[in-house]
């Protein structure tokens, strides 16, 4: 409340005598009206950082702030869509390399190996990791290519998420969509046998997360 108040009363305050300079402005034919506009102007410059950092406190504790949340939610798709179009990418990379492997093994007068499985292509896993974490989600999106998936490994400070679905340092979450809750079991399963660190684990879905991708988040 007392943050508040900082805020805006002298937001208040600052406006209002910019409301009388303007009228004094406009009451004198000896100046120009257009000096009442540029007023208006730099007015709104003063205030638009003021604007634009405004948060209201709830009585619970929680927090209101549109541009903030705007900022947010923006932040998060971009790095999703990014995640998403870099998994992809990898995962065609892997697959090609796979397939030079083959032909590179395959003996002229022997009959052709059978190429890589690529049943796991479509399958899209991006990985999310903090300061410190970076080492086990390059393990993690190489498995993950080595096993057909096309998979990405982001950086992230987390800051773009709500501050209740922020894990503690060292914890590990899959989240998906409600409609890929099998693809979160199928990758969680593979990963629970291959890293130690994988063993406890946070499942959840995300209802309102607008991807088709699998979500490792590194904390």
């Amino acid at each position: 409340m007392l943050d508040g108040l900082i805020v805006v009363v002298p937001l208040l305050a600052g406006l209002a005598l910019i409301a009388v300079c303007a009228r004094g402005i406009f009451n004198n034919p000896n100046v120009p009206n257009s000096n009442a506009i540029v007023l208006g102007v730099a007015a709104l410059l003063c205030v638009a950082p003021t604007i634009l950092n405004l948060a209201v406190k709830l009585p619970g504790g929680g927090e209101i702030s549109l541009v903030k949340q705007q900022i947010k939610d923006q932040t998060r798709q971009i790095k999703t869509d990014v995640g998403e179009q870099g998994a992809d990418v990898k995962g065609q990379i892997e697959s090609l390399r796979k397939r030079v492997d083959v032909l590179e093994k395959s003996a002229p007068a022997a009959p052709a190996a059978k190429p890589p499985d690529t049943a796991n292509k479509d399958k899209v896993v991006v990985v999310l990791y903090a300061d410190g974490r970076k080492d086990l989600a390059n393990q993690i999106e190489a498995y993950l290519l080595q096993k057909g998936y096309s998979a990405n490994a982001i950086y992230t400070d987390f800051t773009e998420l709500a501050e209740a679905n922020r894990l503690p340092p060292g914890s590990v979450a899959l989240v998906s969509s409600e409609t890929d809750s099998s693809l979160r079991n199928e990758v969680e399963k593979i990963l629970r046998a291959k890293f130690s660190s994988m063993q406890k684990v946070t499942d959840s879905s995300a209802p309102k997360l607008a991807t088709t991708a699998v979500q490792v988040r590194l904390f």
